[in-house]
């Protein structure tokens, strides 16, 4: 399941409009409508967290699922976890540099 589809299914749990969730975030309804149709998956880390905060999930509700076969043992990725807790100390210029990292393996 994606972040889109995350975002919409929980806000509809809620009985939230797109206009009421933007409103709660300080964003357009339009920028809501574009993240929940993926048609726009740049959202930043202060987003996630205004989003986990308004539709009362955490953070990593909306990292993907990867959800194992029944047999198979889940091992976290202590990268990942690291990487989410570092993040907010983290200064502009290095949230630029791993956003663009980012955005650079969704292309390829």
């Amino acid at each position: 399941m994606n972040i889109g589809h995350k975002i919409k299914q929980r806000r509809k749990e809620l009985k939230l409009t797109q206009v009421e969730l933007g409103q709660r975030i300080k964003k357009s309804s339009q920028v809501i409508s574009n993240w929940e149709r993926a048609y726009s998956l740049s959202i930043g880390y202060e987003e996630l967290q205004k989003l986990s905060t308004a539709l009362s999930v955490p953070v990593d509700y909306f990292m993907p699922d990867n959800s194992p076969e029944p047999d198979e043992e889940v091992q976290p990725d202590k990268r990942l976890k690291r990487i989410i807790q570092e993040y907010p100390g983290l200064d502009e210029k290095t949230k630029d540099m791993i956003d663009a990292i980012i955005r650079i393996s969704k292309k390829n």
